[in-house]
């Protein structure tokens, strides 16, 4: 149920205040994040329509707050939700589907399952810290979970626990790293067999170190040794030197060893 008030206390630079309800209830505290409208601030005497929560303290407070005039976006809010959600699953169906034809290795399906999963519980629990108003997870640690490949599990959670769905600046950036996560998975599928394949990569540099590693050995062993001659002279004896074959006589058989 919606009830009526006015915003009586507003610190801009905390972003929370006060709301008296006009029925004579106790004032209700409520933050900048539960406006339903992020596009402006709120100013001492602004009429506002809410509804009461109630946090795990078992205090209320007042959220889902419109300013005078407003129309309660909820219904809008359900299509939307369905909408995204179903972008975010259609994403990682097509994912699969690149999996199955064996252009990704399974590997990026897992990890943008898992990276969904985490990024969504840290939504969760950024949400239950602003009820409680406890320490809030950074935005930052929120918009990196989204770049590496988080972000399906955070446009489901930021439309079915209307949590960060509001705040345009927020979701600027977090747009941005969508965009950013889904060029470079493309840019790998459309170019990784050839420019970016990790297999060849590491096939190339296995042989270009095992080669550096054969020479610099040679050159090693050969600083250390020194070479031994031996040929077979005209008496059919074996002769040794290290100084080098004979120029002065015939020989046959004539080898080197390092020693």
């Amino acid at each position: 149920m919606r009830l009526n008030g006015k915003v009586i206390k507003w610190q801009n630079d905390k972003g929370f205040g006060f709301i008296e309800p006009i029925n004579g209830m106790p004032d209700l505290f409520f933050h900048e994040n539960l406006l339903l409208n992020q596009s402006r601030r709120p100013v001492v005497g602004d009429e506002v329509s809410f509804e009461i929560s109630t946090n795990l303290e078992g205090k209320q407070r007042a959220e889902r707050i419109l300013f005078r005039g407003e129309r309660d976006p909820r219904k809008t809010d359900k299509v939307f939700d369905v909408f995204y959600s179903g972008l975010s699953c259609a994403f990682l169906i097509c994912i699969g589907v690149i999996v199955f034809l064996k252009n990704l290795h399974p590997i990026i399906l897992i990890l943008y399952l898992l990276l969904s999963l985490i990024t969504f519980l840290l939504y969760w629990q950024d949400k239950i810290k602003a009820k409680n108003n406890e320490w809030r997870t950074p935005e930052n640690k929120l918009h990196f979970f989204s770049l590496i490949g988080g972000w399906p599990g955070a446009l489901i959670a930021q439309r079915w626990l209307h949590h960060k769905s509001r705040k345009q600046p927020f979701r600027v950036v977090f747009y941005l790293t969508v965009i950013l996560n889904i060029s470079a998975i493309s840019f790998y599928c459309y170019l990784g067999s050839n420019f970016i394949n990790y297999d060849l990569f590491l096939h190339k540099f296995n042989l270009i170190t095992h080669e550096f590693l054969k020479n610099a050995q040679n050159k090693t062993n050969q600083k250390q040794k020194v070479p031994i001659y031996s040929w077979t002279n005209n008496e059919g004896k074996t002769v040794y030197s290290n100084v080098g074959f004979p120029s002065d006589e015939t020989y046959r058989d004539g080898k080197i060893e390092w020693r």
